[in-house]
């Protein structure tokens, strides 16, 4: 497990898993003319992060990534009936990520797709996200989620550790 660090980012992942990376940067380039960001990606004159935050980018990638607050040890529980499944998640993370399918056997008697579990912290899935570096607080402002929403609905938000 990697070193706990002080400064901590949100990604911003689309609701949908499977949306084009295209998708999160439209939505950066939204949040700019909304005036939440400033260019080079420096905060704009709005609040978008209650305490604000460094900096802002999107990371896009060829297909679906999973993002988690990359420190390890967090929960995963079935959806169904709350049991932990860290130990099949643990086989079948690596699994996926070598080319097999994105599920899980669960003692539940059900077949769960990796997105449908529960996280804690929260983790996802996705093709790209937007980063907001270094933040100040873990909730966006008010006016930036109600903005946030209307180009990235059903906005995932994943806090990152480093």
């Amino acid at each position: 497990m990697p070193p706990a660090a002080h400064r901590v980012s949100l990604l911003l992942l689309p609701a949908d898993l499977d949306a084009p990376g295209s998708v999160v940067v439209a939505a950066l380039a939204a949040l700019r003319e909304d005036g939440f960001v400033g260019p080079d990606g420096v905060p704009g004159a709005r609040p978008l992060v209650d305490g604000g935050f460094a900096s802002a980018r999107v990371e896009v990638f060829d297909g679906v990534r999973f993002a988690s607050s990359g420190q390890g040890g967090f929960a995963v529980r079935c959806p169904v009936d709350g049991e932990n499944v860290v130990a099949a998640f643990n086989r079948a993370l690596p699994a996926w990520r070598t080319g097999g399918p994105r599920g899980l056997a669960c003692a539940c008697g059900r077949e769960h797709d990796l997105a449908d579990l529960r996280y804690l912290p929260a983790a996802g899935f996705a093709c790209g996200w937007i980063v907001l570096v270094d933040v100040g607080g873990l909730d966006l402002t008010p006016e930036a989620h109600a903005a946030l929403t209307t180009h990235l609905p059903g906005v995932r938000i994943v806090v990152r550790r480093g």
